[in-house]
């Protein structure tokens, strides 16, 4: 079971970045890329990225080797359920808004909360019967999505298995490599040698 969720997170995930990436490349944004308007949203977008990147490598530090083991419910963990989830949610909106258009900056956040409440309400049920009684308290006393910081407590020390941190740090790598192609896109357009299918709003 948490195998199989896994990969369909995966393969979810994959998805949604190629679509996006394939917008990028192969259509114009509205909002030209030399307006103040658009260095500021591209801004945004990087700092969500990298608030992201970082801050899901925090939470495999917490959360690396207990997995589907033991009940996690302090650090990232305490202030809410899902913390892997919402900075994955942070940076797909600074994907989105790297990317200049309103469609995908609307649209995007929106399609991965859709999505993303299936698969965690499967994850969900998954660790009822894994935790029982422990789990549901836990669900009572932290937000599913949206962090609350007033509840955040933690250990004076954990255990950091470098297993799991090498593999966090290799994610996060992918999620800054969105910086390099966005820009590779931007430049190969404005030069003429990609074309542009089309304009998205």
């Amino acid at each position: 079971m948490a195998k199989a969720l896994n990969k369909s997170r995966i393969q979810i995930s994959r998805f949604i970045m190629i679509a996006v990436f394939g917008i990028a490349f192969f259509t114009k944004a509205l909002i030209p890329y030399e307006a103040g308007m658009h260095e500021a949203i591209e801004f945004a977008g990087y700092l969500l990225i990298a608030v992201c990147a970082l801050g899901r490598l925090y939470s495999t530090a917490f959360l690396g080797g207990h997995k589907n083991k033991n009940l996690i419910t302090y650090g990232p963990f305490s202030v809410v359920r899902n913390p892997l989830y919402f900075f994955s949610l942070l940076g797909i909106t600074g994907i989105a808004l790297v990317s200049a258009h309103l469609l995908l900056i609307i649209f995007l956040p929106l399609a991965f909360v859709v999505i993303y409440h299936f698969l965690i309400s499967r994850e969900e049920a998954f660790l009822t019967e894994t935790f029982g009684a422990e789990y549901e308290a836990y669900t009572k006393s932290t937000p599913r999505l949206i962090p609350n910081l007033t509840l955040y407590n933690a250990p004076d020390s954990i255990e950091v298995v470098p297993k799991y941190m090498n593999n966090a740090f290799r994610d996060a790598i992918w999620w800054f490599a969105a910086f390099p192609i966005f820009e590779l896109a931007e430049t190969l357009q404005e030069s003429g040698a990609l074309p542009t299918l089309f304009m998205v709003p």
